[in-house]
């Protein structure tokens, strides 16, 4: 079935092109679809809450994928997939009716050909379609992406997102127990009070990485996705329906700090560094009580205790830290890099603001 591709877009056919092009041709058919099944399916969610969700943010490149699905291995969440892949948000309807079609798959490499193997029913970053339906025209300007705050926020917004993480669990739970919602979502990290402001139980983990290593692997990323955007207009498109400005020629920076950039700017090792001190100082500004920090290098070198510290901050118990355990961490594939490139002053202040977020993570 449509939907259950996962990785570049040479593996979708004319028809799996076809059915996501309609279904993301205005996110009016994604919040339509998705307001209908809570009316039809009010039933088979009805059991299932929406309390203490985790969320898992940070800039991309920082752990946020291995994170989730360290998570995710627990066991007791719902989160999406790409077995949700086009109709996100009407999961139960989708899973209805694509059931019957649907296929094992085996693992493979995803898109950034960074190693990390994906199936059809591998977790992944979906949640942005929502944000999109309801809020696009208030934080997506040509060029960047506003931060939200509470205020920012329409009850509409605010039910229907309690909603689709509530018919989530429905459409995944095997015998109807409930389950809670996980989410990776890289622009939350612009938009933790409003977060806090809808699920305010919720538990954050904000992933952080060495910017010697971090800045190095978001500048790869960027470039292969402009090669991938420039060679297939569908990868572009679909990067756009799902709300992933994070790279390529859909970036969009989120304005952290109200600066002015051009094209140019952004193929420069300057640009990268300061979005990286932009990003991580208003994290630090906005995350109160219920927001972790998780450095990336502290998950590869300490395992073990990096997943107690992680199970206890998501309200975990003893058999869900042992199920983590199950997944594998491998180490990075770009290491940390020189950066005699970049302003020494920029890269004193990422120095420093990493040693102090090392620290925050460690006081937790």
């Amino acid at each position: 079935m449509a939907g259950e591709k996962h990785n570049t877009s040479g593996d979708y056919s004319f028809f799996d092109r076809l059915l996501h092009r309609m279904a993301f041709a205005s996110p009016i058919v994604q919040r339509a679809l998705g307001e209908i099944e809570s009316d039809i399916f009010a039933a088979r969610f009805a059991s299932q809450t929406a309390q203490k969700p985790v969320f898992v943010t940070g800039l991309p490149r920082a752990g946020t994928t291995l994170l989730l699905e360290l998570l995710y291995k627990a066991g007791v969440f719902s989160t999406f997939t790409y077995r949700e892949m086009p109709f996100v948000l009407a999961p139960l309807f989708w899973a209805s009716i694509s059931k019957s079609g649907r296929k094992a798959g085996e693992p493979r490499e995803r898109a950034h050909g960074d190693g990390m193997e994906i199936s059809f029913d591998s977790p992944e970053a979906f949640e942005e379609v929502v944000w999109l339906s309801y809020l696009r025209d208030t934080y997506v300007r040509d060029d960047r992406l506003l931060p939200l705050a509470p205020d920012n926020l329409t009850a509409e917004f605010k039910e229907a997102f309690v909603k689709l993480a509530r018919k989530l669990a429905a459409a995944q739970s095997m015998d109807g127990a409930s389950k809670r919602y996980l989410s990776k979502n890289n622009a939350n990290i612009s938009r933790i009070d409003a977060l806090l402001s809808i699920f305010p139980d919720a538990s954050i983990f904000v992933c952080y990485r060495n910017p010697a290593s971090h800045v190095r692997s978001l500048m790869r990323q960027h470039q292969r996705f402009l090669r991938m955007h420039g060679d297939d207009e569908f990868s572009r498109s679909y990067m756009g329906w799902i709300g992933h400005y994070d790279f390529g020629a859909n970036f969009r920076p989120i304005d952290f700090a109200g600066r002015e950039v051009s094209q140019g700017d952004m193929q420069t090792t300057n640009f990268w560094l300061q979005y990286w001190i932009d990003a991580y100082t208003f994290a630090s500004v906005h995350a109160g009580d219920g927001v972790s920090f998780i450095g990336y290098e502290n998950l590869l070198g300490n395992p073990t205790a990096a997943r107690l510290e992680i199970a206890k901050a998501a309200h975990l118990g003893d058999e869900a830290v042992l199920a983590m355990g199950e997944l594998a961490i491998r180490q990075p594939t770009t290491k940390n890099a020189d950066l005699s490139d970049a302003d020494p002053n920029l890269v004193a202040e990422a120095t420093d603001l990493y040693q102090r977020l090392a620290m925050r993570a460690a006081a937790s």
